[in-house]
């Protein structure tokens, strides 16, 4: 892609941290994707089942399930505001909740990993996906499949709706009559399952290479749309629903797979007992009677964001911060806890991490230790609760720090230190860094602390999506 914008660069910041476990969002193989011919909307079974509740009058619940093209669709002009608009103006009897669970920067891979939290936990009657532009040119029909899988596993009456944004670099694509390679896997899957499939973007990518109208009109980037970009969208579907309305009801029944030996669900986490083998030796030469290590979340750690000793004490803490508090660089950020206290990480089974209110991981498994990252609106951070007064040594080290693209970004790591009193806390150790100089971590310290006080580890960046990569952190009882 010529023009590297977010929706493809921050998908693949995503995979490369490896913010997820490979089990979750193991990358798709690349290979080559036959292109499927590009047309304005497939009708197939359409969406029956919606439309009879909704000429009833009911209750229905529309979720739009897709990246940051999805997010925007909120937009005024955006297709989750036409299409909530449409329901409403032709179903005036009815009840209907439009909920947009977009997540910028992420494909059908994470799609299919959240799709339980995301989309089924409101059990809804019409979900619609929109996943091309973050899939890439990769072919995720196993992810797709999971999806079709998992909502009529739960419900056979839910009805499916696949969609296709676009990318500049698909115009090559559509020139030709093809779907891009993504949207291809997508509509094979639609085929193969009867879903109905709409080509949102195919008018506009039509009068883009007629020359009609410059790719500006329809983007101010590489993929995201703009207002008029957003009103193609609207087209198809002011065109496409009423048609796919049409079909008689239907209980859709889930036969073979195209993946074989498809597996829809992994296996439940099993976590393992935190060991530490080996010593933990202060730079003054003085060995540490207990060692706390970090837990590795889906290794050790999972369900809970506290982590308890084998007395049941709190060792470890895990909460998020919004991320409009940050790019300070100060070591004085994150010292009020009452920006952070109450705000817990939550367990993400299908991800196999902790992630914040954003739904994307702020602590997952990375390498040969952890990943704390910093999400397009969250700040994850780390607290070591001391569970006994003394002496403590502190060793933290990890691998460079990753980022979506952009040398000129900075990241910085802060070691705060939270006394009872309710004062700020105050900063031990402060670690700023340069993407393109970027060493890793390096920091140990000792100091005292009371029992029930903390140590707070908080990142902070200028960037939208960035992660400390390979963490490992050693906490250390010196003594009384």
């Amino acid at each position: 892609m010529k023009h590297r914008s977010l929706c493809g660069i921050a998908a693949a910041f995503l995979a490369a941290a490896t913010l997820l476990s490979p089990r979750a969002m193991a990358q798709a193989p690349k290979k080559e994707v036959k292109l499927e011919p590009a047309v304005l909307y497939t009708s197939r079974d359409g969406l029956p089942n919606v439309a009879g509740k909704l000429k009833a009058g009911g209750e229905v619940n529309v979720v739009f399930l897709g990246g940051s093209i999805t997010v925007g669709g909120a937009s005024p002009k955006g297709y989750v505001t036409f299409v909530t608009s449409w329901l409403k103006e032709q179903y005036p009897n009815a009840k209907i909740n439009v909920l947009n669970k977009g997540i910028s920067g992420t494909g059908s891979d994470f799609g299919a990993a959240r799709y339980d939290r995301d989309v089924l936990a409101h059990n809804p009657d019409l979900v619609l996906i929109e996943f091309c532009v973050n899939d890439g040119d990769s072919d995720r029909t196993e992810s797709m499949e999971k999806m079709v899988h998992k909502t009529w596993m739960k419900n056979p009456k839910t009805d499916l709706a696949i969609f296709y944004t676009m990318a500049q670099t698909h115009l090559e694509s559509y020139k030709t009559g093809k779907l891009p390679p993504s949207a291809s896997a997508h509509e094979r899957v639609a085929a193969f399952y009867g879903i109905p499939s709409l080509g949102t973007v195919f008018n506009a990518a039509a009068k883009i290479n007629a020359g009609e109208i410059p790719w500006s009109v329809f983007s101010g980037d590489g993929c995201h749309p703009t207002q008029a970009g957003y009103g193609f969208f609207d087209d198809v579907f002011a065109q496409a629903l009423p048609e796919l309305f049409k079909a008689a009801p239907t209980t859709h029944e889930l036969g073979k797979s195209i993946t074989p030996n498809l597996k829809v669900y992994e296996a439940p986490i099993v976590t393992k007992p935190l060991e530490f083998k080996g010593e933990f030796v202060t730079a003054k030469g003085e060995k540490a009677a207990k060692v706390y290590p970090l837990p590795i979340p889906s290794k050790n750690w999972s369900a809970q964001p506290v982590f308890t000793a084998a007395d049941g004490k709190p060792i470890w803490r895990l909460s998020w911060m919004p991320k409009t508090l940050g790019g300070k660089f100060d070591p004085a950020f994150g010292a009020d806890k009452t920006q952070w206290e109450t705000n817990s990480m939550d367990w993400f089974e299908g991800g196999h991490c902790f992630a914040g209110p954003e739904g994307t991981a702020l602590f997952a498994p990375y390498k040969d230790g952890s990943g704390l990252s910093i999400s397009r609106h969250e700040i994850g951070i780390i607290r070591f609760i001391a569970p006994e007064t003394g002496r403590y040594a502190l060793s933290v080290k990890s691998g460079p720090w990753v980022s979506v693209p952009g040398d000129e970004k900075s990241m910085s790591f802060n070691v705060l230190k939270l006394a009872w009193d309710g004062k700020p806390g105050v900063s031990l150790a402060f670690q700023k860094e340069v993407r393109k100089d970027s060493k890793g971590l390096a920091i140990d310290l000792e100091t005292k602390l009371l029992a029930g006080e903390e140590l707070v580890f908080v990142p902070d960046t200028d960037h939208a999506f960035s992660t400390w990569g390979s963490l490992n952190i050693l906490v250390g009882f010196l003594g009384p």
